[in-house]
């Protein structure tokens, strides 16, 4: 049985606040602590559910081959650390990984103004390992990227990645980066883009998009053309397809 006091640490790992103070966060879900498993030492609690445990020995078993330590706990207290309404039954407390400084040596940058949807944040993290685009930026009021919607959306990506927090746009524009977008009015496509260049993908938030300020100073605009119906396209969707069309160059 986990402590009252245990659990209110591990509780406050859900809050911004709480994740600083501890220098530490919270992953959930089978597959996101496999992930972890398989690539990271940066676990440094497990704990497992006592169903979970039961219906699960395969997954006990991987721990134990990754020398990954866990705890077997009641399902009340699963439910009590859980950031889910119905919890998975695996839940983990990591260490954040260390990150190296900007790096304007990459080709490739993705920078997300102001994305404040957990889901739509975690998904883009997601494509963003999936296309080895490896350097992230977030601006001010961006979601935290540790905010535990976001790492169960991402699906373990963090490990792949370098985030970086509270950046202005600016300084890629300063350090050589042609800087693209996307607009429904947009006039080029994504393969007319120079290749050989140092590029920054600029993506805005679901409601607003890019404002204005920061639109003009896009180098280019690409649309995404409209094969069937829609009113739009999800800026998880989008920013998915536009690394597609950078990382393969």
């Amino acid at each position: 049985m986990i402590s009252q006091n245990r659990v209110k640490q591990i509780q406050s790992l859900k809050t911004k606040k709480g994740r600083k103070k501890e220098n530490l966060f919270m992953i959930e879900g089978a597959r996101c602590v496999q992930s972890y498993l398989k690539k990271s030492k940066l676990i440094k609690e497990l704990f497992i559910s006592e169903t979970f445990a039961k219906t699960n020995k395969k997954f006990l078993k991987s721990c134990e081959k990754y020398n990954t330590a866990y705890s077997i706990v009641t399902d009340k207290d699963m439910k009590n650390i859980s950031d889910t309404k119905t919890p998975s039954g695996i839940a983990g407390i990591c260490a954040f990984k260390p990150n190296p400084g900007l790096d304007f040596e990459s080709k490739r940058w993705l920078y997300l103004y102001e994305i404040s949807d957990p889901g739509n944040l975690g998904s883009l993290l997601r494509s963003a390992a999936w296309f080895n685009i490896k350097n992230i930026a977030l601006s001010k009021n961006s979601a935290d990227p540790f905010n535990p919607k976001v790492i169960r959306s991402a699906t373990g990506a963090h490990i792949y990645l370098n985030i970086h927090q509270d950046i202005e746009y600016e300084i890629f524009l300063d350090h050589g980066y042609c800087s693209i977008g996307t607009d429904q009015n947009g006039t080029q496509k994504i393969e007319d883009l120079d290749y050989d260049l140092k590029l920054v993908l600029i993506l805005g938030s679901e409601a607003r998009g890019l404002d204005t300020s920061v639109k003009k100073r896009l180098n280019k605009i690409i649309s995404i053309e409209k094969l069937g119906y829609g009113e739009s396209l999800n800026v998880a969707i989008a920013g998915s397809i536009l690394m597609n069309g950078i990382a393969k160059k």
